[in-house]
């Protein structure tokens, strides 16, 4: 019974360095990507993609020989000479997880050309401007990962400059953000802690908001 248990925590353990190890890469389409196993790796190597719990095997390659699995009539897949994943002029439907020998290796963003992108240290507050070409007098419409951004203490949609402010980001706050329906920018909120003292003044924000209420 003692032997499950360490064995069960083993696997646990392993399966959080899996995760942690996972590289997060964000780029534009056109460009090119070069995906690496995060594990070493000998004999042969399947790459996979998984998109909302469907994995697909995308190629093989052992030694001088490339198989591929999935239909790829311009040629945009291939490997490398360390075995890594090159894929060539990426489009938004590249995105997912992609596995490297059934081990999650890099959590692939592709976000539309131009796209703004802003960098956010944790708990401040971000504001996001939506596109130049959204126009009108109406409220916009702020969505992220296909919902609908709701307004609350933390979140607060402008009704003169069509912007969002995000207050107290987080995290989970990263991701692509669009306006009325077109991507305005994507965010990445960096784990690093703010001060106590700047931590008291975003606290002190949101309180004065909701009072204003």
């Amino acid at each position: 019974m003692r032997w499950n248990i360490c064995s069960c925590l083993l696997v646990f353990v392993l399966g959080c360095k899996v995760t942690a190890a996972t590289k997060h890469e964000v780029v534009e389409e056109k460009q090119s990507v070069s995906l690496p196993c995060l594990h070493s790796v000998e004999g042969e190597v399947t790459w996979s993609r998984e998109t909302n719990g469907h994995r697909v095997d995308i190629l093989t390659v052992g030694g001088d020989v490339e198989k591929k699995h999935i239909s790829d009539p311009d040629r945009r897949r291939s490997s490398l000479a360390d075995k890594s994943l090159y894929i060539r002029s990426v489009t938004v439907s590249d995105s997912g997880t992609y596995l490297c020998n059934n081990a999650a290796a890099v959590e692939l963003t592709v976000i539309p050309s131009e796209t703004t992108r802003l960098v956010a240290p944790k708990s401040t507050t971000v504001t996001l401007n939506c596109p130049l070409d959204v126009g009108g007098s109406h409220v916009p419409t702020w969505s992220k990962d296909g919902s609908e951004v709701q307004e609350n203490i933390w979140v607060y949609v402008s009704h003169v400059d069509k912007t969002l402010t995000l207050t107290y980001v987080q995290p989970r706050d990263s991701g692509l953000y669009y306006c009325d329906g077109k991507p305005a920018v994507y965010l990445t909120v960096m784990e690093a802690e703010t001060s106590d003292r700047a931590r008291q003044e975003q606290k002190r924000r949101v309180t004065q908001r909701e009072n204003d209420v």
